[in-house]
């Protein structure tokens, strides 16, 4: 059985209640669902090495960005000391990630590691935060996954026409040093798409007629 923890900001309540009774859940496990598009760094053809932030702008990812403006994929896992973190590419960014998409989303899950610890008032932990259109609509602050010990599992959620476009994941502590792999995710279309897809259907009607 996952063990799951759900976790979510006393802010970003605040912020939530405040849009229709929405609500955007953060949940940390050793497991999450699997949404409809997936970017796992192993695709053929993708790329890795340094790479541009908008390297995986065909997945509708907008932005991929490092806390250092330095991002990276490769297989850390072939590092000594890091199997733990699996097989096969995952992205890396000094004092973050930073993932902003081009259409809203409904839910998104990922896998996340870090070395900064627990939260304490003196710093240390990592923190989820979840924006929309620039604005912050929920956070979480979480032990890391590191070493292997810890969940490495993250599950977005939302509810009540809640939706958000732009995920941050930083970790607090010296040094953070951060990974993050297997991100699948459910996008909704923009409204004139449903009237483009609408037409499309109607037209197909007139030319079976």
């Amino acid at each position: 059985m996952s063990n799951k923890t759900t976790i979510m900001g006393a802010a970003a309540i605040a912020t939530i209640c405040g849009s229709a009774m929405g609500s955007i859940t953060i949940t940390q496990g050793s497991s999450a669902a699997t949404y409809g598009t997936t970017l796992n760094f192993d695709e053929v053809g993708g790329p890795t090495g340094a790479v541009a932030t908008n390297a995986f702008a065909s997945f509708g990812v907008t932005e991929l960005q490092a806390g250092d403006s330095a991002p990276f994929v490769g297989d850390f896992s072939t590092t000594p000391g890091q199997s733990w973190l699996g097989t096969g590419n995952a992205f890396f960014g000094n004092f973050g990630v930073f993932m902003t998409m081009d259409s809203d989303l409904s839910e998104m899950s990922f896998q996340a590691w870090d070395p900064s610890g627990a939260p304490s008032p003196f710093g240390g932990g990592m923190g989820i935060f979840v924006f929309d259109d620039g604005v912050e609509v929920a956070n979480a602050f979480v032990t890391p996954a590191w070493g292997g010990i810890g969940d490495t599992w993250f599950d977005i959620t939302t509810s009540g026409g809640m939706v958000f476009d732009e995920v941050r994941i930083l970790g607090f502590g010296f040094g953070p040093t951060t990974y993050a792999d297997n991100f699948s995710w459910t996008a909704i279309p923009a409204p004139g798409s449903f009237a483009l897809l609408g037409l499309a259907g109607v037209a197909v009607r007139r030319r079976r007629a």
